[in-house]
């Protein structure tokens, strides 16, 4: 019997756990619950279901005489009842025939002789044993298919993110809504913390499930108050996160879907459920993260991996070690079985020779070499940290290989002093700014120029990303980080993004991100959040986005690709910008690092262009921001700078008339305006009235962008005389790249479309 049971839910997956082998209890085996112990377990945890009584398959006569009399029970008023075959293995119920209303008119024996039925019915379709009796459960009156009246609710563990919960539109029209809307028709929500008022308030926003919580032309009074399915959605969240795979007990609750829970006179009641249980446990990180400080600078260095024939990876990795300004010279050294020095650098056959402990170790030999020198620099205890260059492990298929590095290592962080830490394998190494470069690549096919940047931490899995990032913006931004961290068989993007939680010099860490290990995805979120409670900002860019693209993206890295939809929530949820295009992730990237230091205080936006276009898309991309209100004495000045038939409110059209003076002008009364946050300025540039291109040498035109009254010097002493955070638009060829180019360099955020601006500029406003 089901119907007002009381048992504990830990008691519940306890008993539920029993069912199955030691041998493979102990291999990671799983469980499903069946409908009548999720029905158990949402007595526990609080959210109401339909009463039930469940018929045991081979119930004797005592047992089956107490089941009729709650089913007959059960069937009043409505003198009908609903009878399922009732199994763990049986997951679509109606696609086999499980499903039948029963009448009670005929009694006790009628209600048996129905069960008896159905079973028979079903046994033939199902495999041997599946059915493990049949539930009866009450009629729930409420409307079937129809928007509002049925939900989805869903408690599932992401092996990276942990707990989650969805709600969702429920019934039969669950997958046709998640086809038809791109996945739209479902809220997902990070379990931990969650709380009903949180759940309600995204349910009223939702514009299609705010159908049953909202007064509408379909629902005068709707259905349900958004209260009553917060209430449910935050009970459901509480036993995920302590049956979670770093909660209470030894059991972690995979999974539980309610499909549906309908509106019944104002409850919310679960007429259907699936459960699914598991001894899945995140193991517990022991990385010493204070290594990431010597890793990022170190005072000595030993490569492992350098020909001294040619310039293999390891001996470009030596030359750039050289030049760096942060690894003393008699503290770099190579291992090397033949030679006495390469490069000036001295040789040790072995690492057992080498004289002194190495902040850093670079390796760059095969995937097996690699392996035996990382047992070696553990065993020896011979460096503090490891950059781990090459790939042919996880990512190949060599899990063993990989496997043998990973216990190593562990092995090296239960010792004393917590043996190293590594980054890779499958990795390009790291760029720390202006201190050293592990990148295999010469600097002269891969400069790093001076520029700003000194705030930024670029955090990528993939080298290849870095290399182009470091190329498109040599000399505009320069991070004070560039960690290409691979496979993550030690440490992980987690890691890092706690060690510059606490780096006060870093305002913005972004990164690109293929996949998590199991579990650190939730600490990525815990760090992001110390990150913005510091004022800290994080952008992350998550390949993955198509079942395709995941399995590239594992593939790749040997990492959990997972769910984007669940990655997207959780973090956005924790504070996150996420990007969805690589062309986003570079604009976010680009304009939260040179704004970084001027305040978001709002998103009052003020938009000045000199074409019509520009104001119409700008309005059109607001993202969020809002038009600001020109004060009076605003308006003065706009009257008194601009040509009487440019259009002054916001946003302004000065026309291609305005002069560089009537544009400077304009845009210095916008950014005073006591009621702008935030500024777009833009003007398409090849206005003759404009002075924006180089001196031309030939005397082709008079106009000098180096010049004191140019158009961009105009704008460089704005961005220096006032605090506001603003951007630039350049909307025109490459003739005008010497323009852009000057204004990036004195730190403006500049774009070639003025929507990319605003969708920029309105997500670092954000905050406020």
């Amino acid at each position: 019997m089901t119907r007002g049971m009381t048992q504990r839910p830990d008691e519940l997956l306890a008993n539920a756990w029993t069912r199955v082998p030691g041998d493979e209890a102990a291999a990671g085996a799983q469980v499903r619950l069946n409908e009548a112990e999720v029905y158990a377990l949402l007595d526990g945890v609080g959210i109401a279901r339909c009463p039930s009584a469940l018929l045991p398959a081979g119930a004797g006569p005592n047992a089956r005489a107490a089941w009729a009399e709650a089913a007959g029970a059960l069937a009043q008023p409505q003198g009908k009842l609903v009878l399922k075959v009732c199994g763990r293995d049986i997951l679509h119920k109606s696609d086999v025939g499980g499903v039948v209303i029963a009448q009670a008119a005929g009694g006790a024996a009628g209600l048996l002789a129905a069960a008896d039925r159905l079973s028979a019915a079903v046994a033939p379709r199902v495999p041997a044993g599946a059915i493990e009796g049949v539930l009866a459960c009450a009629w729930v009156p409420h409307l079937s298919n129809q928007p509002g009246q049925e939900f989805l609710l869903s408690l599932r563990q992401d092996p990276a993110f942990g707990p989650v919960v969805i709600v969702g539109v429920g019934g039969v029209l669950t997958e046709w809504y998640g086809r038809g809307t791109g996945g739209q028709s479902r809220l997902i929500f990070p379990a931990d913390g969650l709380e009903a008022g949180a759940v309600a308030a995204a349910l009223r926003a939702h514009p299609l499930l705010r159908l049953a919580v909202m007064p509408s032309r379909l629902y005068a009074v709707p259905p349900l108050s958004a209260e009553t399915v917060g209430e449910a959605v935050a009970a459901l969240a509480a036993a995920a996160v302590r049956h979670g795979a770093a909660g209470e007990g030894p059991w972690t609750l995979e999974e539980i879907e309610i499909n549906p829970a309908v509106a019944a006179d104002g409850r919310l009641v679960a007429l259907d459920g699936v459960g699914l249980l598991s001894r899945r446990r995140w193991a517990p990180a022991r990385r010493p993260l204070a290594k990431i400080a010597p890793l990022l600078e170190p005072r000595s260095a030993v490569v492992m991996g350098v020909s001294a024939r040619g310039d293999n990876p390891g001996r470009i990795i030596l030359r750039n070690l050289l030049a760096s300004t942060c690894v003393e010279r008699e503290r770099l050294a190579v291992i090397h079985p033949e030679e006495r020095s390469i490069d000036g650098v001295p040789c040790f056959p072995g690492l057992a020779a080498l004289p002194w402990k190495a902040d850093l170790a670079v390796i760059a030999l095969p995937a097996a070499a690699a392996a035996v020198a990382i047992a070696e620099l553990v065993e020896l205890d011979r460096a503090e940290s490891v950059i781990l260059i090459p790939g042919g492990f996880a990512e190949t298929g060599a899990h063993d290989l990989a496997a043998d590095i990973e216990r190593t290592l562990e092995a090296g962080h239960a010792r004393p002093g917590g043996g190293p830490v590594l980054v890779g394998g499958n990795c390009l190494g790291i760029v720390s700014r202006e201190r050293y470069n592990t990148f295999f690549l010469p600097a002269y096919k891969l400069p790093f120029s001076p520029a700003a940047g000194a705030n930024l931490a670029l955090v990528s899995q993939s080298g290849a990303y870095l290399v182009t990032f470091a190329s498109n913006y040599d000399g505009l931004i320069l991070p004070r980080a560039s960690i290409s961290f691979g496979n993550q068989m030690d440490l992980t993007v987690s890691d890092f993004l706690a060690h510059f939680a606490d780096q006060p010099e870093v305002g913005v860490v972004a990164c690109y991100v293929e996949g998590f290990r199991p579990g650190d995805g939730a600490r990525f979120l815990t760090s992001a959040r110390a990150c913005r409670a510091r004022g800290q900002r994080v952008i992350v860019f998550k390949a993955g986005r198509t079942a395709l693209g995941a399995q590239a993206a594992a593939s790749h890295t040997a990492s959990l690709a997972g769910d984007y939809a669940v990655a997207h929530a959780c973090l956005r949820a924790a504070g996150v910008t996420v990007a969805e295009t690589l062309d986003e992730f570079e604009d976010l990237i680009k304009t939260f690092t040179l704004l970084h230091g001027r305040p978001a205080g709002g998103r009052r936006v003020g938009i000045l262009s000199n074409a019509g276009f520009e104001c119409s898309t700008a309005t059109d991309a607001l993202a969020g921001l809002e038009l600001a209100t020109f004060d009076a004495a605003t308006r003065a000045a706009l009257d008194a700078a601009l040509p009487s038939y440019a259009h002054r409110d916001n946003p302004i059209d000065a026309t291609p008339i305005a002069d560089t003076d009537a544009w400077a002008r304009a845009a210095a009364a916008v950014l005073g305006c006591p009621g702008v946050d935030c500024a777009v300025l833009s003007a398409v540039p090849v206005s003759p009235a404009l002075d924006n291109l180089p001196r031309d040498p030939r005397g082709g035109h008079r106009e000098d962008l180096e010049g004191a009254g140019s158009q961009p010097r105009r704008m460089l002493a704005l961005w220096g005389a006032d605090r506001k955070p603003w951007v630039a638009v350049i909307d025109a060829g490459a003739l005008y790249d010497p323009m852009a180019l000057m204004l990036e360099r004195g730190g403006v955020p500049v774009f070639r479309k003025i929507d990319r601006a605003t969708r920029a500029l309105a997500a670092f406003c954000a905050v406020a």
